[in-house]
């Protein structure tokens, strides 16, 4: 992040000539100093202060009188005149924020406050609420045979912690796990975390401007408040089971890719295996090379299973292994920050230039054919399987998934596909619509997520509207990170987030840095809430869906982007690339929301007109004078 686009610098890094090291004060627009003050400014002593920053006690602005101010008379906006705020300009107030979900979203805030942006410990309160018994999320709860990541490891990681040390270019569940509790302990992110609690509950209160939260742990519900909330916990957390008459009765085993059975031995097992997304692309033929096993795959619609960019163009070096391991010569020179730094950048740039592959035309149809010979390839031109498995629609429609040795599994006796529709499951087989029956000892559910973005509790916004009916027909959002009604709420991976494409780890990086640009600007401009204006978002979700037609998601296919529909509106996906998501949240936009001040005059925040910074005889108090420019030639 750009230091402009910081609210609180060292002014080190803007005055070469001198050594003095307190943090400057900066609104979100441009710098206005501040640093430990003095007391005794006209009279005013004993104010508080934490490690040199100046911190106000009040949470809400001092009431609006009638008196006259400067000549003006009662009629000319009393409520602007009100009493002098003896504290210094920009004096942030405390804040209490809390953050629900300790996956890579929750982990991300946890370092930001504690280290990237050190000057917030001294007014804000954190606390993340995690409802599991450990860190992680989505690769905590996904611990599937076979489970990986289909990014690239390098760039599928902490930004402020890269790990150099991956065993191979896409990481397995487990080794993604192991890193990022490695990262928490590393960076004690785990300070201000209780594990094992939820939040049962979220109402907010407009007069007060906080969230009343009904936290649980072990059964017991306690009230909780926060001036701010933000939603951590994803997309990909609450698995969905398929619908499908007879489930409940089969006296088999039965289990689901994100709550998987450990204890349970499937070796010499007839098992079915129900979905062919991410997770059934994995599980199948990790079951199908167990030993005396019968599989059989159920897919309702083809998927897109090939490598756009294959590994060899990212490690430069040619391999035929879909998922070749790192040398440990390549380990030791990623552990050098810059050559790491390099080859992150290369994978991320090419990524982002494959983008161009999702507009809808040439350069997808070339794709589709390329792919398509990929996949072939590997089926052994079966024309059965080729018929299958390769899809007629466009190539990123859903989700595009390396699942190495996922095709190859059918060439194997004791793996086998199917695509008529189940139509039930009895005691022991699943029946389709073609007549067959697979009698089976397992059955495998890897039916995915709710991607609804629907809350699994009550989050009632202003006027008591709750979130669930707001989302329950389309949910809509600004820009990904907030929605209209729910003031001071803030949401990683919202509706139409960027998670279509890129380095999703990165995206939360930058959204991360977003909230904190607004707890900086809420805290140092006395604000009481901000929320965006249902104009605006409505604004957003308009233009996003014209810039949806364009782009492959709106293909003709099924797929969770657009809720499991073929027509719908793609709900999940951020209309356009990685760069554009990026420079728009790399701003705050107040325009786009309604601000709400804690005093009825928004500039008290001004103080006594003073700023600490000013207050403290060593600093610098003509910063702000420029050297001379010289004329461009081609002006």
């Amino acid at each position: 992040m750009a230091l402009c686009n910081k609210i609180f610098l060292s002014i080190t890094h803007n005055l070469p000539n001198t050594t003095m090291t307190a943090q400057v004060s900066v609104s979100i627009d441009g710098p206005v100093p501040d640093v430990p003050v003095k007391n005794g400014l006209n009279g005013v002593n004993g104010i508080p202060k934490t490690n040199g920053i100046h911190v106000s006690n009040e949470m809400n602005g001092k009431p609006a009188t009638k008196a006259a101010l400067n000549g003006h008379s009662d009629n000319d906006f009393f409520g602007h005149s009100i009493p002098l705020n003896h504290e210094y300009a920009f004096t942030p107030r405390k804040l209490r924020v809390v953050t629900i979900g300790a996956g890579f979203s929750g982990l991300l805030m946890a370092h930001k406050i504690q280290h990237r942006f050190p000057d917030l410990q001294d007014f804000v309160q954190h606390t993340i609420y995690e409802a599991r018994s450990d860190v992680g999320g989505t690769w905590l709860i996904n611990s599937y045979p076979g489970v990986q990541c289909d990014v690239p490891s390098h760039i599928y990681a902490f930004p402020f912690d890269p790990n150099p040390n991956w065993s191979r270019f896409y990481s397995s569940g487990a080794e993604i796990q192991q890193y990022i509790k490695d990262t928490v302990k590393k960076w004690n992110l785990d300070r201000d975390l209780q594990l094992n609690t939820k939040v049962a509950g979220a109402v907010w209160e407009e007069d007060s401007g906080r969230w009343k939260l009904t936290v649980e742990k072990d059964g017991e519900q306690r009230e909780e408040y926060c001036d701010i909330l933000i939603s951590a916990q994803g997309v990909l957390v609450h698995h969905s089971w398929p619908d499908i008459p007879g489930l409940a009765h089969f006296k088999g085993h039965i289990t689901h890719s994100a709550h998987w059975d450990h204890e349970y031995d499937y070796s010499n097992k007839r098992i079915a295996v129900i979905g062919n997304g991410s997770s059934g692309i994995q599980i199948t033929p990790q079951m199908a090379n167990l030993p005396g096993t019968e599989v059989m795959n159920f897919m309702r619609s083809p998927a897109w299973v090939y490598y756009r960019v294959p590994p060899s163009k990212h490690l430069g070096r040619d391999v035929e292994d879909a998922n070749p391991a790192y040398s440990e010569e390549e380990k030791q020179r990623f552990r050098n920050p810059d050559a790491h730094k390099e080859y992150r950048k290369g994978i991320i740039s090419r990524t982002n230039k494959a983008f161009r592959l999702f507009i809808k035309g040439e350069n997808n149809e070339a794709a589709c054919k390329f792919g398509a010979q990929q996949m072939a390839e590997k089926l052994n031109h079966d024309p059965d399987l080729c018929e299958k498995l390769i899809p007629k629609w466009e190539v990123g429609c859903r989700r595009v998934t390396p699942g190495p040795g996922y095709l190859e599994a059918f060439a194997k006796p004791n793996c086998n596909l199917s695509n008529s529709p189940i139509t039930k499951i009895t005691d022991n087989a699943v029946h389709t619509a073609d007549g067959n029956v697979f009698e089976c000892d397992v059955v495998i559910c890897a039916t995915g997520f709710d991607v609804s973005h629907c809350p699994r509790y009550p989050i009632v916004g202003q006027n008591g509207i709750k979130l669930a009916d707001k989302w329950a027909e389309e949910p809509e959002s600004y820009m990904s990170v907030a929605t209209s009604k729910f003031p001071n709420y803030f949401i990683m991976m919202g509706p139409n987030c960027l998670g279509g494409h890129g380095s999703l780890v990165e995206s939360l990086n930058w959204t991360g840095d977003y909230f904190v640009k607004w707890i900086k600007k809420m805290a140092t401009e006395d604000i009481k809430y901000v929320v965006p204006k249902r104009s605006v978002e409505d604004a957003f979700v308009k233009y996003g869906d014209e810039v949806h037609k364009t782009l492959v998601w709106t293909g003709g296919c099924k797929s969770w982007y657009k809720r499991n529909r073929v027509d719908g509106r793609v709900t999940a996906l951020f209309g356009g690339s990685a760069i554009l998501f990026h420079r728009l949240i790399s701003d705050l936009r107040p325009e786009d929301f309604e601000i709400e001040y804690n005093s009825t005059n928004p500039f008290r925040f001004m103080g006594n007109g003073f700023t600490g910074y000013e207050m403290e005889e060593a600093n610098d108090l003509s910063y702000y004078v420029e050297v001379a420019d010289t004329p461009s030639s081609s002006a």
